[in-house]
């Protein structure tokens, strides 16, 4: 059978597959972790969108008073 026949390095096809499969899930759970830590932080974008908002709210209060 070629699928246990041992390559040059030791392994056989199936154990290099095993290895590359859990290596690929390391990789995507460290992905999955800097996603959410991506976002959970706040966008400069986002900070800016609050500051105007709450200037426009100021000047606008202050106008009607």
């Amino acid at each position: 059978m070629t699928q246990n026949k041992p390559n040059g390095n030791g392994f056989s096809q199936k154990e290099m597959l095993y290895m590359i499969l859990e290596g690929q899930e390391k990789i995507n759970d460290r992905i999955d972790q800097l996603h959410e830590k991506v976002n959970s932080k706040v966008s400069r974008a986002e900070l800016s969108g609050w500051v105007v908002a709450v200037a426009s709210l100021a000047v606008v209060v202050q106008a009607l008073m």
